[in-house]
């Protein structure tokens, strides 16, 4: 297939192929159809991990010659060339070739970041982070594992060496997606692996980059990358950062509104001033990377830019890794301490994802998708009694609120409700039987509290009130009500 040649990246219905990760210098001598073989020969046998090949085509190629081939970014078969570190691929249709402007107006306030791989290292050279800091580089992120087995070499040093010269840092993954959905726990363990949990002073989150399909459906990838998610967010107590670009999301995954809780990178290059309406649910961004073809001292040709929403006070706390998600509600609100008293346990992965700590007389649990909340006196006993986010209830998606019934109280999970009062104690109710309840009223119902945690009884179900009973029916798949 001859791809296209034009794309107007300054139309924001449509984004450029972000995030550049090849040379930035473009072949000016033509080139022999031989050559061009050569290439695509060498990448196919694995010879470098930072080799990609021109996708070629007999439209491309002629017996004589070959020109301007840009080796920043070209077409690659996804069926025909390997994956190595630096390749970005798209299926047919979805590719579009780099074309970068700068944004006109961007607010002088907003901290300037890059992001870099092994190609900003030509011939291996060193990248002077000194004179990136000088140049007014608040930021870098930068790639540190790609698919299954790559690992940039150049990591660690740059890591290191930004640090030392005042940047904040980040680091990305660029996902390869592939069935089973467990490769992408899989790769997230690797890439954490590789840079450690993120969890120190001038850090910012984990990044996933996803940009390949690998071949899955909207629904797959999207299974794929929460499960990278959630295993980065169970792992490091962090809420990892999402980078993409609009016609990847809206074409490839459908507009798929499920990762809108996650913070934002997005690419797109449209000569303005900010990035415009997001796709997804999306209702901020937290990285917008506008070009890729800044220049900045220090660095080998051009390179992406970023900027940070919109302060260096978020961006200060946003590398701040030393406290999680956990951390931050806890030492933010007198009332959450007053409730909980001092923790006995550290703070560790939840089961069912997400993470949690124990303090003195409550629970403190934290994912991405239900956020921080408190689970204390009564019903935070009752709840470890179950199981915790291990049982049926999952984790707490609201922190304990007055019930409807005087004097009592309830905190809501993902998979039901625990409801305490001091007559009646606490006990759950969940499934078909809480549906029917709260539709007669819940605990402002003539059947008032629960008596009793859900039971089996012949046939069904059953949760026991202070004035009757609700019955789940297994052949019906009904519930009916039972009176004294």
């Amino acid at each position: 297939m001859t791809p296209p040649t034009t794309r107007h990246h300054d139309d924001p219905g449509r984004s450029p192929t972000p995030r550049q990760r090849r040379p930035t210098r473009t072949v000016a001598q033509t080139i022999t159809a031989t050559a061009v073989v050569t290439l695509i020969t060498a990448a196919s046998a694995g010879v470098s991990g930072d080799l990609t090949a021109a996708y070629v085509t007999a439209a491309h190629v002629t017996a004589a010659h070959v020109t301007a081939v840009d080796l920043r970014r070209d077409y690659v078969s996804p069926d025909d060339v390997p994956l190595g570190e630096g390749t970005t691929v798209a299926p047919p249709g979805e590719g579009t070739p780099t074309r970068t402007r700068s944004a006109l107006a961007i607010p002088a306030g907003w901290p300037r970041g890059v992001d870099i791989s092994s190609w900003q290292h030509p011939g291996s050279t060193e990248i002077g982070w000194n004179a990136v800091r000088s140049a007014g580089i608040d930021f870098v992120v930068i790639k540190a594992t790609e698919g299954n087995s790559y690992a940039n070499p150049y990591f660690a040093t740059d890591r290191d060496h930004a640090r030392q010269a005042g940047l904040a840092v980040g680091v990305y993954h660029y996902a390869r997606p592939m069935l089973p959905i467990a490769t992408a726990v899989d790769q997230a363990d690797r890439f954490l692996a590789i840079t450690g949990p993120t969890r120190s002073a001038g850090q910012l989150a984990p990044v996933l980059d996803l940009e390949a399909r690998g071949g899955l459906s909207a629904d797959q990838l999207a299974a794929w990358a929460q499960a990278f998610l959630e295993e980065i967010e169970t792992k490091t107590g962090r809420a990892p950062i999402l980078y993409t670009y609009r016609s990847f999301w809206t074409d490839v995954m459908k507009n798929t509104t499920l990762f809108s809780r996650y913070p934002l990178w997005f690419a797109i290059y449209n000569a303005a001033s900010s990035p415009g309406p997001l796709p997804g649910g999306w209702q901020k961004w937290s990285i917008w990377q506008y070009t890729s073809s800044a220049s900045v001292p220090g660095i080998a040709g051009n390179i992406d830019m970023n900027v940070f929403c919109c302060s260096a006070g978020s961006l200060t706390l946003s590398a701040d890794g030393r406290a999680s998600e956990i951390d931050k509600r806890y030492n933010a609100e007198a009332r959450v301490r007053s409730l909980l008293a001092v923790p006995i346990r550290n703070e560790g992965p939840a089961g069912g994802g997400g993470r949690w700590r124990q303090f003195q007389k409550g629970l403190l649990f934290w994912s991405v998708a239900t956020d921080v909340h408190e689970v204390h006196g009564g019903i935070s006993v009752r709840y470890l009694a179950l199981g915790g986010s291990n049982s049926l209830l999952g984790r707490p998606t609201s922190d304990e609120v007055d019930a409807e019934a005087a004097g009592s109280r309830q905190s809501v999970f993902q998979g039901g409700r625990i409801y305490w009062s001091r007559s009646t104690g606490a006990h759950e109710v969940h499934g078909s039987i809480l549906r029917s309840y709260l539709a007669f009223g819940a605990a402002g119902s003539d059947l008032g509290l629960p008596i009793s945690d859900e039971y089996s009884v012949d046939g069904g179900r059953e949760s026991a009130f202070q004035y009757g009973w609700l019955r789940w029916d297994e052949a019906t798949n009904s519930v009916s009500t039972i009176r004294p």
